[in-house]
C-alpha cells in the first residue's frame, strides 16, 4: 500500500509532462504609438482618481456607494465561487483518500450451521481504507486547474471593473444631481421674475394700458416658464432616486442641501494628460477581464482533448477485518488490495471530437471579444480627449451668452417700458436668456461627466479601495 500511494504522488509531480500548451492566440491589434497630446494645461490623474475634484462629498459618496451597493457584493461573491471552483479543480489532481469503519452483527440459520454447540451469533468489525488516482499524462485535470485560475482571474478583474464603473455612476449622478439642482434655482428666479411681470402687466391691462393680446402673451409666456420649472422639479426627483439606488440609501440630506442652498457649485475641471497605449492596455480591469477569459477558453481546448486520450486509474483498498473489537488492529486482520485500469474511448458518436470544436470556437469568440474591448477602450480615451476641448469651447460660448443675453434682457426691458418696442420682442429675449443659462449649466456639467468618462477610460486607480488580484500570485 505505500508503494502505491508513493507511485500516486510521483505521477502526480509528473503529471502533464506529455501535455500539450495551447495558444490563446491573443490577437496582436494595431495600437497607436502615442495618442493625441492636450494643448491645455493637464494634470496627472490622482489616486484614487476622483478625488481630481476635491470635492469632500463627492469623496464620501463613492466611499459610501463602495461599502453599501449590491452589485459590488454581487461581484465579490463570483469572485468566491470562483475561487471555490479552483480549490475544486485542484482537488482532482491529489488522490482520493476515504476512511470507512463498519459493525456488522448476525445469526446463522439453524439449517446452515448444523454443529452442535456452535453460536450461531457473530459480529464482524472491519475499518477500510480507500485510496483512487487517476494519472493527468494528459493534463486533463492540470489544464482545468489553470483554466480555474484564469477565471478566477476573470472575476477578480471583474469585481475591479464592477467597483470602477460604480466610482463613475457615482460622480456622474452626484454632478447631474447638482446641476439640475442648479437649473432649479434658476428656474424658480426666472419664474418670480415672470410672475412680477405678469403681475404689472394685469395692472396695465386693467388700467387700459395695454391690449389682451399683450397680457395673455405674458400669461403664457409664465405658464411656459412653470411647467419647465416642473419639469427640472421632476429631473431632481429623479436623480435622487437613481444616486439613492447607488448608494444604497436615500440621500434626502444630500437633496435638501442642493435644492435649498442654491449656492452650491459645480467643481472646476481640470484637463487630464493623454495616456499611453500600453498603460490603457495595462490599467483597465475590463481588458484584464477580457484576456483572462481568453486565457481560460485555451486551457479548455487542453481538458478536451485531454479526453481523446486513455484515463490510466490506480485504486487501492487497506483495512482491518476481525470478529474481536481487540484484535482489529493487529497484523492477522489486516487485508489490503491494489488495482490499476485503463479507459480508452474507442467509439461515442464523435462527441469527444465535437468537445473539442466548441471549445476552440468559444476561443474563437473570446478572441474577437477581446479585440472588440480593446477597440472599445481606445474609442473611449479618443472621445473623452477630444471632448475635452470641444465641450471647453461650448462652455466659453454659453458664458459669452449668457452675458450678452442678461445685458439685452436689461436693455429690452427698459425698451418696453419706454414703449420703443412689443411685449413678443421682450418675451424672445428672456426666453433666450433662460434657455442660455439653461445651457451654461449642463455645459459645465458635460465637462465634468467628460473628466469622468476620461479618468475611467485610462483605468482610473482606485487607491486604498483596489483588492489585489489573488490568482495572479
Amino acid at each position: 500500500m505505500r508503494n502505491f500511494l508513493l507511485l500516486a504522488v510521483v505521477s502526480g509531480v509528473l503529471s502533464g509532462c506529455v501535455v500539450s500548451s495551447v495558444d490563446p492566440q491573443k490577437p496582436e491589434l494595431p495600437l497607436p504609438t502615442a495618442l493625441p497630446v492636450q494643448t491645455a494645461q493637464t494634470v496627472d490623474l490622482p489616486d484614487p482618481w476622483w478625488t481630481l475634484f476635491n470635492d469632500v462629498t463627492l469623496n464620501s459618496l463613492v466611499e459610501e456607494a463602495l461599502d453599501h451597493n449590491p452589485d459590488v457584493a454581487i461581484a465579490a461573491a463570483r469572485v468566491a465561487q470562483s475561487r471555490a471552483v479552483l480549490g475544486i479543480t485542484n482537488a482532482d489532481r491529489w488522490p482520493a483518500v476515504d476512511l470507512q469503519g463498519n459493525v456488522t452483527r448476525s445469526k446463522d440459520s439453524a439449517y446452515v450451521n448444523t454443529t452442535p454447540g456452535i453460536d450461531r451469533h457473530r459480529t464482524i468489525y472491519t475499518v477500510q481504507g480507500g485510496a483512487s488516482f487517476e494519472l493527468d499524462l494528459w493534463g486533463k485535470y492540470l489544464r482545468a486547474s489553470q483554466s480555474a485560475r484564469e477565471q478566477l482571474l476573470n472575476t477578480e478583474y471583474g469585481r475591479e471593473a464592477t467597483k470602477l464603473s460604480l466610482t463613475g455612476d457615482v460622480a456622474r449622478s452626484y454632478f447631474g444631481l447638482i446641476a439640475a439642482a442648479q437649473q432649479l434655482a434658476r428656474g424658480r428666479d426666472t419664474l418670480s421674475t415672470r410672475e412680477e411681470s405678469l403681475r404689472i402687466e394685469k395692472l396695465r391691462f386693467d388700467a387700459g394700458e395695454t391690449d389682451e393680446f399683450t397680457f395673455k402673451r405674458a400669461e403664457a409666456d409664465t405658464a411656459a416658464t412653470r411647467t419647465s420649472m416642473h419639469q427640472l422639479e421632476l429631473d431632481v426627483v429623479r436623480r435622487t432616486n437613481a444616486m439613492g439606488v447607488l448608494l444604497g440609501r436615500s440621500p434626502q440630506d444630500l437633496v435638501d442641501r442642493a435644492i435649498e442652498a442654491e449656492q452650491i457649485d459645480l467643481p472646476a475641471v481640470a484637463a487630464l494628460p493623454a495616456a499611453l497605449p500600453s498603460s490603457v492596455l495595462e490599467r483597465r480591469p475590463d481588458i484584464g477581464a477580457a484576456e483572462a477569459a481568453l486565457n481560460s477558453s485555451a486551457y479548455d481546448i487542453g481538458v478536451a482533448r485531454a479526453l481523446l486520450f486513455p484515463s490510466i486509474s490506480l485504486t487501492g483498498a487497506f483495512g482491518s477485518v476481525s470478529p474481536e473489537l481487540d484484535n482489529l488492529f493487529k497484523n492477522p486482520a489486516q487485508a489490503w488490495s491494489a488495482a490499476g485500469g485503463i479507459l480508452q474511448p474507442i467509439f461515442q458518436g464523435g462527441r469527444l471530437r465535437a468537445n473539442v470544436k466548441r471549445a476552440e470556437a468559444v476561443r474563437e469568440e473570446l478572441k474577437a471579444e477581446y479585440a472588440r474591448t480593446v477597440q472599445n477602450a481606445f474609442r473611449e480615451v479618443l472621445d473623452s480627449l477630444q471632448g475635452q476641448s470641444i465641450i471647453a469651447g461650448v462652455s466659453q460660448a454659453n458664458a459669452d451668452q449668457v452675458a450678452a443675453l442678461t445685458r439685452a434682457t436689461e436693455l429690452a426691458e427698459l425698451r418696453y417700458d419706454q414703449g420703443d418696442i412689443a411685449y413678443i420682442d421682450l418675451l424672445d429675449v428672456r426666453r433666450g436668456l433662460f434657455q442660455a443659462q439653461i445651457d451654461e449649466v449642463a455645459a459645465q456639467r458635460d465637462a465634468l461627466l467628460n473628466a469622468v468618462d476620461l479618468a475611467l477610460a485610462v483605468g482610473g486607480s482606485m487607491g486604498a479601495r483596489a483588492e489585489p488580484l489573488s490568482a495572479r500570485r
